[in-house]
């Protein structure tokens, strides 16, 4: 067996917490508020069922590599030890495709676990081995063409989540996002960029059910025109689809949330523009039982890291304030093998925004940032952040910085679920 199957299977065997993959980057600006009241919604159901689909392709299928995922005792899939909630809940789901192929991608060897695909991101997972430019791990995309049923789609996005193992390899997931509508068969295609190579080829088939909400729901502010359109939950991911006018791009953050209060986490977003108007598709995580509403309020976040709070780590909960957005406690510490884990709770408007920006300064101030994001404790506002490469921790300070929160609330809408 591979050492880095060996190592898979030893991490695995330790207690994970959800892991965080905060993935929105949209352009942040001052605007305003104010308030509008519920509305309801047409409501449309989708199904669809299919046989577990096994991916074989150009690439021989490693034998031992494929024993090895069967044979994890408590995590059976690269999507779940690295993936975001909703590729977590597809594989629990067994939604999930084994693939099973080694492929060659310039210089870099690297094996493709498993695929999965519910009617909204393409997801594959992945183990790049050694040797790897650890800097730049995910740099072997720049050398990949995607097509669909030998096609190249007019509009693909992609993003990964990497997790380094002890013995240098990268275990993580690719999502490929492509704004037209794809069929519940079809075949993905790895090219070289001159598109005269094929890495890989991997028949897709749609898994799992998933139901769609017509919203038809239009809110103006500033002369900004926001149609929301619907509202999909898919097994893996909750999206939101919205077109927009008098600009050239949505500049704010969503925040969704039900009607007991709980915020959704984002996970992505894609979209096209021509001009002043365009649309978007905004992701979340997966909702497990339909609320009676859901709460749609577009906002966007300032960030002031120069003015911060900070505080030294005395064996008790310490709070810090974060200024309009709420504040961050710090409950506990942990140094164990130069790694520092820090675990804190989150109470205020921005708690995905808050939860990520928290840093280390040495007694010199200058700044020590962790390598991964956040990992969210299942069910809390709770999170664990850990940082690399610290001895001690007597001249560590915890900082945060202020953070205000300016909900735009005339693109606010309300929908119903259910009647």
């Amino acid at each position: 067996m591979e050492k880095w199957e060996q190592e898979l299977i030893k991490q695995v065997n330790t207690p994970l917490p959800e892991h965080v993959d905060q993935r929105i980057h949209l352009t942040l600006n001052h605007l305003k508020q104010n308030h509008k009241k519920p509305t309801k919604l047409r409501y449309i159901a989708a199904a669809a069922a299919a046989s577990l689909a096994i991916s074989l392709g150009l690439s021989a299928v490693n034998p031992n590599f494929a024993e090895a995922m069967r044979s994890l005792p408590l995590i059976g899939s690269v999507f779940e030890l690295v993936g975001h909630d909703g590729l977590k809940r597809g594989s629990q789901l067994r939604l999930a495709a084994e693939i099973g192929q080694e492929v060659q991608i310039g210089e870099q060897r690297v094996t493709l676990t498993e695929s999965l695909y519910d009617g909204s991101s393409i997801h594959l997972g992945l183990v790049i081995h050694p040797p790897i430019d650890e800097n730049e791990p995910t740099s072997i995309v720049n050398d990949i063409v995607f097509t669909i049923d030998h096609k190249r789609p007019s509009n693909l996005g992609y993003g990964f989540s990497m997790e380094k193992l002890k013995d240098g390899t990268f275990a993580g997931t690719l999502s490929i996002d492509v704004e037209e509508r794809l069929p519940d068969q079809f075949l993905l295609s790895l090219l070289s960029s001159d598109e005269t190579k094929t890495y890989a080829e991997i028949p897709i088939e749609r898994q799992g059910g998933y139901q769609s909400f017509t919203i038809d729901e239009t809110r103006v502010w500033n002369a900004i025109e926001v149609n929301y359109e619907s509202i999909t939950l898919f097994p893996t991911s909750t999206q939101l689809a919205l077109l927009f006018r008098n600009t050239s791009s949505p500049f704010w953050e969503i925040q969704v949330s039900d009607d007991r209060g709980r915020r959704l986490r984002p996970t992505g977003g894609r979209g096209s523009s021509h001009k002043e108007s365009g649309s978007y598709t905004y992701s979340f995580e997966p909702l497990e039982t339909i609320p009676k509403q859901l709460t749609i309020k577009p906002y966007f976040s300032s960030i002031d890291t120069s003015n911060k709070t900070r505080a030294v780590w005395k064996g008790v909960p310490v709070t810090l304030s974060q200024g309009m957005a709420g504040s961050v406690t710090v409950l506990d510490q942990e140094l164990v093998n130069n790694s520092l884990t820090i675990t804190y709770e989150i109470a205020g408007e921005g708690v995905f925004e808050q939860a990520r920006h928290i840093w280390l300064e040495d007694s010199k101030d200058i700044p020590i940032h962790s390598d991964r994001p956040p990992i969210r404790i299942q069910g809390t506002d709770s999170y664990q952040l850990t940082f690399s490469n610290i001895s001690n921790t007597d001249s560590i300070s915890i900082c945060t910085p202020q953070i205000n929160i300016h909900y735009l609330q005339d693109l606010e809408v309300t929908v119903d679920l259910k009647s």
